[in-house]
C-alpha cells in the first residue's frame, strides 16, 4: 500500500495542499457571506465523499454502507469514493456549486469551518463518541477553540533504527539524547561498511516532517503558545544542527535534495543506513525494509534541552457540512462508522491508526499496530486548524532544504517562513 497522507503518493501533501485549498479560498468567503444554510437536506439520504486510500477502501465501505442501511430500513447513503488526486478539487466544485455533500474526508478543514460550512463535531456525533477521541487528535482537529472535524485515521512516525548497525558501532538500542545520537553518528561514521549514519531527506516531497520533528525534539515547534514561532531560536539552532549532520558527513550527500521515498527509504532498505525519519502506514517504505529484511525498531527522535520525547502525529478528518435537517442522520451513520467492531476492521483494511480510544484499546496487543498504537498518546502534530498552513507548505517545500546547504544561514530562511505564517493569520 502506498498511503496519500501516510506514505509518497505525488503531491499529496506537497501540492495538493499546498494549492487547491487557496485557490477556493474567495469562493468559501462568498458562499460564507450568503449565509446559511447553502443546501436543503434530505432527513432520510446523506451523501459521504471518502478518499480512496487503498484497493480495499471502496469494497469495504459499500459493505459498511450497507450494513447501515439494513439496521435503518429507509435511510440512505449515497457514498462516493475519489481518489486523493482529484479529491480537494471536488469537493471544493461541490461547495461552490451548492451541491454539498453531508459527510467528506479530506485532510484540511480549516478552511471550511472559517467560512461557516460545517456543524461543530459534537452536533453531529453521540456524547460517547465525541468524548472517545483521544485528546491530542481531538485537538487538532479543532477551529478557534471549537472542535469541527473528526479525526478519522492516523499514523504516528518516528526515527527507524537499524538494529545490527548500531550493536555494530556498540549500543543495544536507539539514542535517546542529542549528545548519544551524536556519539552514535561518529561511531556509526568510522565503520568499515561505509553506513550513512543517519538519512537526513529535507527535500520538496515532505522535508518540513522532518525538520519539524527535529524542532520539537529540540524543545521547539511551530508555534508556541498559540503564536507562530518558526525563526524561534530553538528552530535556528536545528536547522543548524542538521546544517552540520550533513557538513559532518553524517548523512548522505545532499540531504537538502533529498525525498523519503527515493532517497533516505532505500538506503535505509537496503541495509546502508543507520537511522532514518520513517512513517508508519507507508507501505511505500514498510514494503521495502521488509523485502530488504532489516531487523529495524522505531522510536522517538533523541531530545536535547529537556525536551518531552514525542512523535510526530498525522490524522486525516471527517467532516459535516452544514444543510438543513440533516444532523440526526450524520449522527447515526459516524455513530455507527466509530463503533470499535466497525471502526477497527476500517483501520485494518487501510493499515493505519485509531483516532479513538476504544479502538486503542482493542489493537493495543495487536501484533502488527501494537507497538505504534502505544505511541499515540505521544503524537504531536503539525499545525494543519491554521488556514495559512497550506500557503506555507508550498513554499517550505522549495525552500526548506536550501536552509541546510553549506552557506546558507538557517535564521533567514526560518524568519521568511516566519512572516509568511503572520501575516496569514
Amino acid at each position: 500500500m502506498s498511503h496519500p497522507t501516510f506514505g509518497s503518493r505525488p503531491g499529496r501533501r506537497t501540492v495538493l495542499r499546498a494549492g487547491a485549498s487557496l485557490a477556493s479560498a474567495s469562493a468559501l468567503a462568498a458562499l460564507a457571506a450568503c449565509g446559511r444554510p447553502v443546501a436543503a437536506g434530505d432527513p432520510n439520504s446523506i451523501k459521504v465523499v471518502i478518499a480512496q486510500y487503498t484497493d480495499g477502501t471502496q469494497p469495504h465501505w459499500r459493505k459498511l454502507v450497507a450494513k447501515f442501511e439494513a439496521k435503518h430500513p429507509g435511510k440512505r447513503v449515497k457514498l462516493q469514493i475519489i481518489d486523493w488526486g482529484n479529491l480537494q478539487t471536488q469537493i471544493n466544485t461541490m461547495v461552490q456549486t451548492g451541491q454539498l455533500p453531508d459527510i467528506a474526508n479530506l485532510n484540511l478543514f480549516a478552511d471550511y469551518a472559517d467560512a461557516d460550512l460545517l456543524h461543530p463535531a459534537e452536533d453531529v456525533l453521540a456524547p460517547e463518541v465525541y468524548a472517545d477521541f483521544m485528546p491530542a487528535f481531538a485537538g487538532n482537529a479543532s477551529y478557534r477553540g471549537t472542535q469541527y472535524a473528526l479525526p478519522f485515521l492516523a499514523t504516528v512516525n518516528g526515527m527507524y533504527y537499524n538494529k545490527a548497525i548500531l550493536r555494530e558501532a556498540g549500543f543495544d538500542g536507539p539514542p535517546e539524547t542529542r549528545d548519544q545520537f551524536l556519539d552514535a553518528v561518529d561511531r556509526i561514521k568510522a565503520l568499515p561498511g561505509k553506513y550513512v549514519p543517519y538519512g537526513l531527506a529535507l527535500g520538496i516531497e515532505s522535508g518540513h516532517y522532518e525538520f519539524g520533528t527535529w524542532a520539537r525534539a529540540n524543545g521547539g515547534g511551530w508555534t508556541e503558545n498559540g503564536k507562530w514561532a518558526i525563526d524561534s531560536a530553538r528552530n535556528v539552532e536545528t536547522l543548524g544542527f542538521l546544517q552540520d549532520l550533513g557538513k559532518r558527513g553524517y548523512t548522505q550527500p545532499n540531504p537538502g535534495q533529498t525525498n523519503r521515498p527515493d532517497g533516505t527509504w532505500p538506503l535505509f532498505a537496503q541495509g546502508k543506513a543507520a537511522m532514518v525519519y520513517g512513517a508508519f502506514g507507508a507501505r511505500a517504505f514498510l514494503d521495502l525494509i521488509e523485502k530488504g529484511e532489516v531487523d529495524y525498531g522505531l522510536a522517538v527522535h533523541p531530545v536535547s534541552h529537556g525536551a518531552e520525547p514525542v512523535a510526530h502525529g498525522i490524522q486525516d478528518y471527517l467532516m459535516a457540512f452544514k444543510k438543513s435537517g440533516n444532523r440526526e442522520l450524520i449522527r447515526d451513520f459516524l455513530s455507527f462508522f466509530y463503533r470499535p467492531e466497525n471502526y477497527v476492521p476500517y483501520l485494518k483494511t487501510e493499515g493505519l491508526l485509531p483516532t479513538t480510544q476504544s479502538a486503542v484499546d482493542v489493537l493495543k496487543d495487536d501484533r502488527r499496530v501494537g507497538r505504534y498504537v502505544g505511541m499515540t498518546g505521544r503524537a504531536r502534530f503539525d499545525p494543519t486548524t491554521r488556514p495559512v498552513w497550506a500557503e506555507l507548505l508550498g513554499v517550505m517545500g522549495n525552500d526548506l532544504g536550501k536552509a541546510v546547504s553549506q552557506n546558507s544561514a538557517p535564521e533567514k530562511v526560518l524568519r521568511e517562513f516566519q512572516s509568511i505564517a503572520v501575516s496569514g493569520d
